[in-house]
């Protein structure tokens, strides 16, 4: 299999593991009564912890061993800190617009659609 092929696979279950955690944290927090604001960057914050090791140790691993450093970390926070504000304001605005509910339907659709930047800028830069 190809690096490339390997790694989208990879970064895919990886990435549907976050989904989840973060999609769970939201559905749960805002079922509480937590704004969808707070809600979804502490979503996003579990969900990151898990992908910044499982995809720093598995997807983008390379054959020497190497430990996750400051650098990678330093460089994941300046591609996750925009990606955590967009994700937060458009889960924001349509709350505003729709139910509760139907957040969180669009949430997972919204976070697989950051995926697609966060795999490139993670491939070229936050691991490299």
């Amino acid at each position: 299999m190809s690096s490339w092929v390997r790694q989208i696979v990879l970064f895919g279950i990886v990435g549907l593991l976050q989904v989840a955690i973060d999609t769970g944290v939201l559905v749960g927090l805002t079922a509480l009564g937590v704004a969808v604001a707070g809600a979804n960057i502490c979503g996003r914050i579990s969900g990151a912890c898990v992908g910044f090791l499982l995809n720093g140790t598995t997807t983008f691993s390379s054959p020497a061993p190497r430990r996750l450093h400051r650098g990678a970390l330093a460089r994941f926070l300046i591609m996750w800190i925009p990606l955590t504000i967009i994700s937060t304001l458009l889960m924001s605005v349509l709350r505003a617009q729709v139910s509760l509910q139907s957040v969180w339907a669009i949430k997972p659709v919204v976070e697989i659609g950051l995926a697609m930047i966060s795999f490139l800028v993670s491939k070229f830069w936050v691991y490299k």
